[in-house]
């Protein structure tokens, strides 16, 4: 198993960016929720995953935001999970799809 550390940021039309540093390369996994979500930030982000090959193409995931915390498992078997700076009240379950890229 591999983990690595990141940070989120999301923004009020659905949207997010998670972005890690994995073997001196930016990777990035942008994508939407299926239903609205408050904006929010984790600086203090993970991703564990077996395999870089997972960390390649559009994926779909499901999971939670807040009241704390998120947790996104993609359906590849990467968990992609953190500590939220602020508050979310309610927490929410969610979907969606992302992509993978490397800067």
């Amino acid at each position: 198993m591999f983990t690595a550390l990141g940070f989120i940021t999301s923004t009020a039309e659905g949207r997010f960016t998670c972005t890690f540093l994995i073997d001196d390369l930016m990777q990035t996994f942008s994508g939407s929720f299926t239903a609205r979500v408050q904006e929010f930030t984790s600086n203090t982000t993970s991703i564990n995953y077996t395999s870089p090959d997972q960390l390649k193409s559009t994926q779909s995931f499901h999971g939670f935001v807040g009241p704390n915390n998120i947790e996104l498992s993609l359906v590849d078997g990467a968990v992609i999970d953190g500590v939220l700076d602020e508050t979310l009240s309610p927490r929410h379950t969610v979907s969606g799809s992302g992509v993978w890229s490397a800067n």
